[in-house]
């Protein structure tokens, strides 16, 4: 279970282990590991990767190249 505060670190981690993935992956991979069901609450944590419309900035963690994520460096110090 990822303690509250540790979702960046944990979409880091995922990232790490699975790069390239897709914000959906992604974001599935997070609902189940705090005990969310991704069908059920479909728009939950999609912040991490919309933020345009949020105001939040995650570029310096990770970086969208043609739908996939990869970390940066900033990403990949988060995720150790």
């Amino acid at each position: 279970m990822v303690k509250p505060g540790e979702n960046l670190k944990f979409i880091c981690q995922f990232i790490k282990a699975n790069p390239g993935s897709r914000h959906k992956e992604i974001r599935e991979a997070l609902c189940h590991a705090r005990g969310v069901d991704p069908i059920r609450h479909r728009g939950q944590y999609t912040i991490y990767f919309s933020h345009l419309l949020s105001g939040r900035n995650y570029d310096h963690l990770w970086t969208n190249q043609d739908g996939k994520f990869f970390l940066t460096s900033e990403g990949e110090a988060k995720a150790a």
